[in-house]
């Protein structure tokens, strides 16, 4: 009767999400996938390129690692417009975990080293190390280090006077964590840093008025069930208020025209008899300036990674649909407008940006070619009435991984 049962709940769930996503195809813009990038990068034995932002001249900074590539893996590639490479950096560390690109055609990259190695280390309960933040030149040539021993560092921001906000965790042995958050000179001394006990951001949001939402969990392992902060912190780091979100993950944040912002990452809700299974999927909420919740939505997929503001027509979401890589379109209310779904092999999607052309740009990795690579990938998105490309086309397909998302969606409750 039980497998009966989850049987019956597994093929209802499919239905409802195969109907959800032929409603998808009637919003205001269609992902057209025959023109755009889909390009690879071989930089080790596996690579993965965490953070995307276009550069000055037009072309991408991609940053990441390629781990086996001579002791420290952190990555920094530059292309041009077609995504045809013309320089690697590798600015020291382990992995680059976001990037800046500057006016002047070079970049600001915050890069972390774990002790022993970050592909190496087993207990993650455990784990220390350090961050750097690195300036570069047009060239990918380092110009300033800053050192920042114990943290680790998750995201950046640009700031209008030109300092650099940065985010992350202090890392504290048996698993646990105090907040971090730093704002630094464009030269990479320190103007002022702050932390927040018994948490670990994932994300930083600056808003016009010099204040930060900084948002996470309250731990660096995270958990399948467990619930995530949200903070607003002054022009100081001072802290104004926090709130808590119950059986949410918050992965990544994006401030959003009158004073709020559009957080994303992953919800969970238990399912059959008495509760004893957990389904994740793919979040997004919106939140008002004071921390209140305007709308919250489940959108198709396992995992929310990024977030890009659509001028005009809502937001761009990357991330992942079970193990397979995936961008869905949003209005401005949460509302699913279009989706793709790379579902012919493993991958993931972990940045996106709109270009100055109005494309939408994503990174993360792929095992297209049978190995992890460093990808790359842009699509345009066609007004209502336009001609997407056909479902059943190579690359990208609608609706297609309704198994994976079921299979990678439920996990069984563990304790950790």
């Amino acid at each position: 009767m039980r497998a009966k049962r989850r049987n019956h709940m597994i093929g209802g769930l499919c239905a409802l999400i195969l109907i959800s996503l032929l409603i998808v195809s009637a919003g205001a813009v269609s992902i057209d996938e025959t023109a755009g990038l889909n390009l690879t990068f071989h930089k080790g034995a596996y690579t993965d390129l965490f953070a995307l932002s276009q550069a000055a001249d037009g072309g991408y900074l991609l940053g990441g690692f390629g781990y086996g590539t001579a002791g420290e893996s952190a990555l920094l590639i530059k292309t041009d417009a077609d995504g045809v490479e013309g320089w690697s950096a590798a600015p020291g560390g382990d992995s680059v975990a976001a990037l800046l690109a500057l006016e002047d055609g070079g970049a600001v990259v915050a890069t972390y080293t774990v002790d022993g190695g970050f592909l190496a280390v087993t207990d993650w309960e455990n784990a220390t190390g350090s961050s750097d933040l690195v300036g570069l030149d047009a060239a990918g040539q380092t110009l300033w280090r800053t050192t920042l021993d114990g943290v680790r560092l998750t995201d950046l921001a640009a700031l209008p006077d030109g300092a650099i906000a940065a985010a992350g965790w202090i890392w504290i042995a048996g698993g646990e964590s105090d907040a971090f958050l730093g704002v630094y000179e464009p030269t990479g001394a320190e103007r002022w840093t702050a932390t927040y006990g018994g948490r670990a951001a994932h994300t930083l949001s600056p808003s016009p008025d010099g204040s930060f939402l900084v948002a996470g969990t309250y731990r660096p392992v995270i958990e399948t069930t467990g619930a995530s902060w949200l903070m607003k912190a002054d022009a100081s780091g001072t802290k104004l208020w926090t709130k808590e979100m119950v059986n949410r993950t918050i992965l990544t944040s994006l401030p959003v025209s009158g004073g709020g912002y559009l957080v994303g990452g992953t919800m969970t809700e238990p399912y059959g008899e008495n509760g004893t299974m957990i389904a994740t999927y793919a979040w997004a909420a919106a939140i008002d300036g004071d921390g209140s919740l305007a709308w919250e939505r489940q959108v198709p997929g396992a995992e929310i990674d990024a977030m890009a503001e659509v001028p005009g027509t809502g937001y761009a979401l990357a991330g992942r649909w079970g193990s397979a890589p995936q961008v869905q379109v949003i209005d401005y209310d949460g509302n699913v407008l279009d989706g793709l779904v790379r579902d012919a092999w493993k991958g993931r999607l972990t940045s996106v940006a709109i270009s100055a052309s109005g494309e939408v740009a994503a990174s993360g990795w792929t095992g297209m070619n049978g190995s992890a690579e460093g990808w790359l990938v842009s699509f345009a998105l066609l007004p209502d009435g336009g001609t997407p490309a056909p479902t059943g086309a190579p690359g990208f397909v609608i609706a297609g991984a309704c198994a994976a998302l079921v299979v990678a969606g439920f996990l069984r409750k563990t304790k950790k």
